[in-house]
């Protein structure tokens, strides 16, 4: 639980600090020697980019569309035709250069994204106006889940079809994200939503980086607009997380071959989950929940929320993956339907890394030793059939959540929603210890005798910072470390090989009727080409915006 703090201020109202940066980008040049762009923001963040990638080249996107089933195929080089990635800085962004000027679209960094702002007043050399906004999470809360049933039989079978087979470098782990209506109702095109969940994803890539032997990185095959929601147990916008999970699980072993044979299927979902506890109560602190183990089996699910368009999920979904992927939470016993697992008794819950609820600052965006020995032992197990990628593609590393969220708006929309003059102190010192610090004044006046004064009670929770989020002069945070820019250099991704592309083609869906209606193919004078937006300009007030950049900077 996320502590309460009451200040009280006497006379004088609390005045929010900037939640926002108003940053006019450029190029200042369109390819360096090594074939990178560079991209600056502000006199404090210059983007190195490579041109980078996550989606199958084949990417399927099923939805109901007058009560008939139907699945799209785009091209996944479209998809990632904008996409760039600044591996350094854990920035992954969508760069699209009109006529009209450059529009940038992503994650600058752990705790924040950027979006343009067309409607604002360009820079005096013409430049287009974007917005940096920060991106918040909730405290990680859930419980581990243990396969019902024979599933130790199925992973041998899976892990016996070649003897002895050599464990290859690198295993791409093929993800399929169903989003459902109280998600996927926020985006205005399809599009917006799958550029989405590729930021989403490479930045959970970022969290895989450190694994090894094989290292491990997922690939986004597809997504599904889930309308109905037919496995959902709970009632109105509250989702009763462990039987949702053991219905979610019959679903998709239901629709696997029109996934197209993932290996995991993740239900991303706008509803707040819960978990039953005794005497009828429920915790809303549940965030998501996942199969230990369940890579390449029948208990291959997971879900987690997401307020969409605010990248909030991105961390559960990270930790429900590493579920799936074997690693089950710090300090605990191995398990026993998992052959040959070590468990992770000998990690402290205590050191707070990502399979901790404990916020361990750097290290709660990292695995601990154990977990790292975990999955490599789960996805040694599966053996070829599961490496074995179906959809050939690309992976999209580079986007991350934190250059789309505006921090006063993460406060207002997700911690305060009920309240007036929500803020996010970006000056408070916990911003550099990457804390967010999100607040609201209540004004009361009290009268003694013939004297009245009128005094402030301030109310704030911190949560931690995104990455790239501005935690001082020339500082940013950088998976929980409030890091100096110059200092900035991080562990190098290793780039995958890209697969050689042919046309896509389009095929059958997997239900009746049986006809697919074509991905629309975007050309270079379409303004809609592979554009990212995650429209989260339909929650975030620009005027406000605007006027407090010009009342700081006299912008």
């Amino acid at each position: 639980m996320i502590g309460l703090v009451v200040i009280t201020v006497l006379l004088l109202a609390v005045e929010g600090a900037p939640q926002s940066r108003l940053v006019y980008p450029r190029l200042l040049e369109e390819r360096s020697s090594d074939g990178r762009m560079v991209l600056h923001l502000h006199d404090d963040l210059t983007l190195n980019l490579r041109k980078t990638s996550v989606a199958a080249r084949e990417f399927r996107v099923l939805e109901n569309v007058d009560g008939h089933d139907l699945t799209h195929f785009f091209k996944g080089e479209e998809i990632d035709r904008n996409l760039h990635e600044d591996e350094r800085q854990f920035a992954t962004v969508h760069v699209i250069k009109k006529e009209s000027g450059v529009h940038v679209e992503g994650i600058v960094g752990p705790e924040h994204r950027i979006q343009p702002m067309p409607e604002m007043k360009r820079s005096d050399e013409g430049f287009i106006a974007h917005m940096i906004y920060k991106i918040e999470r909730n405290k990680m809360l859930d419980i581990e889940v243990a396969p019902r049933g024979k599933v130790a039989r199925v992973v041998d079978e899976r892990s016996n079809n070649v003897k002895n087979a050599p464990v290859p470098a690198q295993v791409k782990i093929e993800l399929f994200v169903v989003s459902d209506s109280p998600h996927f109702s926020f985006f205005k095109a399809t599009m917006q939503l799958i550029q989405y969940l590729c930021v989403l994803v490479n930045s959970i890539n970022l969290r895989y980086a450190d694994t090894s032997d094989p290292k491990v990185q997922f690939l986004l095959v597809g997504v599904e607009k889930d309308q109905h929601g037919t496995y959902r147990k709970g009632s109105g916008n509250y989702m009763d997380s462990e039987p949702t999970l053991d219905a979610f699980k019959e679903y998709a072993n239901e629709k696997k071959h029109a996934f197209g044979d993932p290996d995991v299927v993740y239900l991303m979902t706008g509803s707040d989950t819960y978990n039953s506890g005794p005497n009828n109560t429920i915790d809303t602190n549940a965030l998501g929940l996942g199969f230990v183990g369940g890579l390449c089996t029948n208990y291959f699910v997971a879900l987690g929320e997401d307020t969409a368009g605010m990248y909030n999920g991105m961390h559960t979904m990270a930790h429900e993956a590493g579920h799936l992927l074997g690693a089950s939470h710090d300090e605990s016993d191995p398990k026993t339907w998992i052959k040959g697992d070590p468990g992770s008794k000998s990690c402290k819950w205590a050191e707070g890394h990502l399979m901790s609820y404990v916020d361990g600052g750097p290290k709660h965006h990292r695995f601990s030793g154990c977990s790292l020995a975990q999955i490599r032992n789960v996805v040694i197990l599966r053996g070829m059939a599961c490496w074995e990628v179906n959809n050939k593609g690309h992976q999209d590393v580079g986007k991350y959540a934190g250059m789309f969220v505006d921090p006063d708006e993460y406060c207002r929309k997700l911690v305060y929603p009920h309240k007036k003059n929500v803020t996010a102190d970006m000056k408070s010192t916990h911003a550099a210890k990457c804390k967010l610090k999100c607040q609201y004044p209540e004004y009361h006046e009290e009268c003694e005798d013939t004297r009245c004064y009128t005094y402030v009670t301030t109310y704030y929770r911190l949560l931690p910072s995104l990455d790239f989020m501005v935690c001082g002069n020339d500082r940013v945070c950088i998976r929980g470390v409030c890091t100096p820019m110059k200092d900035i250099a991080t562990k190098h991704l290793e780039r995958p090989k890209e697969v050689p592309t042919t046309d896509g083609v389009t095929q059958a869906p997997e239900t009746e009727p049986p006809k697919t209606k074509p991905a629309p193919t975007p050309t270079d004078g379409e303004d809609c080409q592979c554009d990212c937006s995650t429209s989260t300009a339909a929650i975030t007030s620009t005027t406000e915006s605007q006027s407090w950049w010009r009342r700081k900077f006299g912008r």
